[in-house]
């Protein structure tokens, strides 16, 4: 049987080119998301660009954290998909969005306890010495920008405003800088 298309790949060729291992393509033409268009006279599995395209959407969409069952409501056909109220491409690319901006959130939370420990008296004591410039740039590449940072001195401050104030010193900083941090920490802890 002759499907000849213009490019086509076998498995291999394909998986090589989407960067995806053979067995993954196994895998979603098994669970009915790929399909190849034609089998050679040698029986291998003949793909061609339609194909190669759609395998890039599903890894897209496996990168972005999407499960096979919603990949394949995603890509079914549109009539099929919106018959199934709430739950077609549109209600999982808003769920999946939201439920990224809640773990980023849970993450970012997570980064200000772990930096409220670093600074605790029992760990401090335990390591190196910080300066001002390290524990800024230990907290940039923790992915805090100049609005968390001031964020963990408000919390910081409303929590033990005596630690706080110990660990600017141990940083290096002077008593007026110590008191400013402290005096707009306060100011904003209030205004919560």
């Amino acid at each position: 049987m002759s499907h000849a298309r213009k490019d086509t790949f076998t498995l291999g060729q394909l998986a090589k080119r989407v960067g995806l291992a053979r067995s993954s393509v196994l895998h979603y033409e098994s669970v009915g998301l790929l399909a190849p268009y034609a089998r050679s006279p040698a029986g291998y599995r003949l793909y061609g660009e339609p194909e190669l395209d759609r395998l890039l959407t599903i890894r897209r969409l496996r990168e972005s954290g999407l499960a096979l069952a919603d990949i394949r409501i995603i890509l079914s056909p549109s009539d099929e998909s919106d018959l199934r109220g709430g739950t077609g491409p549109m209600a999982i690319l808003e769920k999946r969005l939201l439920g990224l901006t809640q773990e980023v959130e849970r993450i970012r939370t997570q980064q200000r306890l772990i930096a409220h420990l670093l600074a605790a008296p029992d760990i401090r004591n335990r390591r190196q010495q910080w300066d001002k410039a390290s524990w800024v740039a230990l907290l940039r590449r923790a992915g805090f920008d100049e609005e968390a940072m001031h964020l963990w001195h408000v919390e910081f401050e409303r929590e033990n405003p005596d630690e706080h104030a110990n660990f600017l010193t141990l940083l290096g900083l002077n008593p007026a800088e110590v008191a400013e941090i402290q005096c707009w920490s306060k100011a904003e802890a209030k205004s919560d």
